[in-house]
């Protein structure tokens, strides 16, 4: 794998999976979606989509694939997150995800300490595996720094989720865009039942408007009404 730091909290790492391994998940992830066995659900960013997959899933031997295989690839991008932490972490949360055309995500931190717009306080550190590269737009921007990353497939890029590095997934302009996405935080940090009750009041106050948000575009979508970068980078 080759690695790099693009500063201090971002790290690149090109070659984390082959070509034929990420093509062969994409497959796996239409194949459970076709049979009904899991859903894409939306996410609380424009045209995103996610869902969680069994710790143990027997289809991925259809596809060449230990049944535990998605572990695998979690253990191994812990390690990614290591690095850029310095210490051991926890999972957060681990998943895959598909943007379609129309999607993007605004400029936001993934850790919410100071109320930005489409965050949780507890992602601490985030990091994302790109499956494939076969569309236009997409790239993974940061506000504050020059720093672009135009994904390649079988690319993981890891980084602390502050303020500091607040990003956006521009525009995807053409053709699905696959990602498994997760985030983490210190496996030392410990928080109080205070901390931890004010997280779940949290949560679920963002899902809350993410439902309406999610139900505002569906209601535009009807209409022939396409949400734009623009319409939403008002809102920061």
């Amino acid at each position: 794998m080759n690695k790099k730091f693009l500063k201090e909290d971002v790290l690149v790492v090109e070659d984390f999976l082959s070509a034929d391994e990420c093509a062969r998940i994409i497959k796996w992830m239409d194949f459970i979606v076709e049979k009904g066995i899991i859903k894409w659900n939306p996410i609380s960013f424009y045209e995103s989509y996610a869902m969680g997959f069994f710790e143990e899933d027997y289809f991925l031997q259809i596809f060449g694939f230990p049944k535990d295989y998605m572990n695998q690839i979690k253990a191994k991008m812990k390690a990614i997150v290591e690095e850029v932490i310095g210490e051991p972490a926890k999972e957060i949360t681990f998943h895959t995800q598909k943007w379609i055309p129309g999607a993007f995500a605004s400029f936001h931190s993934d850790n919410s300490t100071n109320g930005v717009y489409n965050a949780f306080t507890r992602s601490r550190y985030a990091a994302f595996l790109y499956l494939n590269d076969d569309f236009e737009g997409g790239a993974l921007n940061f506000k504050d720094h020059p720093i672009t990353i135009q994904p390649k497939t079988g690319m993981v890029v890891a980084f602390n989720g502050s303020h500091e590095n607040e990003h956006e997934v521009q525009l995807v302009k053409k053709s699905d865009r696959y990602t498994i996405g997760s985030f983490w935080d210190k496996a030392s940090n410990t928080y109080s039942q205070e901390t931890l009750d004010a997280w779940e009041k949290e949560l679920a106050e963002t899902r809350a408007d993410q439902a309406k948000e999610q139900e505002k575009w569906k209601n535009l979508k009807e209409q022939g009404i396409i949400v734009s970068p623009k319409d939403e980078g008002a809102k920061q």
